[in-house]
């Protein structure tokens, strides 16, 4: 799930840019409105969230890994552990920092080779780190540091730049097939991982499966809309989505404290985290992004 929310960041942050700088504004009137919208969007309930937490938990010395969002680049979750989930947005909000930059400055040509060039430098970082690990590099590191969840971020802006140069081609008829084999690969690929059968080989090959599944999933999703993406309840969830994922894991561990079946704690805290999301939504989040239109995003598309 996390690695589909990858992905989708991906394509719709690349297709922004590029509908962006395809208006050939200023770098100011590029930068400038991307970065404050992102803002808006992304620190209020996040950093809010991570100052309530280390509160009421007493535990202060982990935090500033948290808001800088670079928690991901640790061996560790550092306290309060609450917020370990934040590697995720840490690795967003990295992909924000530089992204932006490469779109703005390189050509068409150049966007597409960084964009491999992302995905190879993953690759190496990978192969590298497995064979010769040093000794800072702890499971949590191998699997949240940048270089490993990157890939996702990359496919997500290769549909982008497809989309925006000719449409889709006969890769679209090939979504099907290759979202079931990836499937099937991350599945076997698991199953040695679970029996600790050939690290190394399943540890490089389960990111890239896990992409290029993602790259035909969302491929399927943008050529043939499912119908049930129109329901009003489903397009809900997805509007508080983002307080969900920050409030979701505030209180998992005293609930796995309290409750030993696993299947009471799903349901308490999906029952506490949507009303809490909805709130978010209502009287914290929505007032904020209303200030958005003091810094609109130029858009070729928007104008034409």
């Amino acid at each position: 799930g996390v690695d589909f929310c990858l992905g989708l960041s991906g394509y719709l942050i690349t297709g922004i840019l590029l509908d962006a700088r395809a208006a050939n504004p200023s770098a100011r009137d590029y930068f400038v409105p991307f970065y404050m919208r992102r803002a808006l969007r992304i620190l209020p309930l996040a950093w809010a969230a991570a100052l309530l937490t280390a509160f009421v938990r007493h535990e202060w010395s982990g935090l500033v890994y948290y808001v800088l969002y670079v928690v991901n680049w640790l061996g560790y979750s550092p306290p309060p552990s609450d917020l370990g989930h934040y590697w995720s947005l840490a690795v967003e909000e990295q992909f924000y920092l530089v992204w932006p930059a490469i779109v703005y400055l390189a050509s068409k040509r150049g966007l597409l080779l960084a964009t491999f060039g992302l995905i190879l430098v993953d690759v190496v970082c990978r192969l590298g780190f497995s064979m010769w690990p040093p000794a800072f590099a702890t499971d949590q590191f191998m699997g949240l540091a940048t270089f490993a969840r990157a890939d996702t971020l990359a496919v997500g802006a290769l549909l982008a730049q497809r989309e925006r140069s000719g449409g889709w081609g006969r890769e679209a008829a090939w979504a099907w097939p290759i979202a079931i084999a990836a499937a099937v690969a991350i599945v076997a690929i698991r199953k040695l991982e679970v029996a600790h059968a050939l690290p190394i080989l399943t540890y490089n090959l389960k990111w890239p499966v896990i992409a290029l599944g993602v790259w035909a999933g969302l491929l399927i999703v943008l050529t043939r809309p499912p119908q049930a993406l129109k329901w009003f309840w489903l397009r809900w969830i997805g509007q508080i989505s983002y307080g969900v994922y920050v409030i979701h894991a505030l209180f998992g561990h005293w609930l796995h404290a309290h409750f030993s079946s696993g299947r009471v704690v799903f349901v308490l805290q999906l029952g506490i985290t949507i009303p809490l999301a909805a709130l978010s939504w209502y009287l914290f989040e929505s007032p904020i992004l209303s200030q958005k239109w003091r810094w609109p995003m130029p858009s070729k598309r928007r104008a034409d």
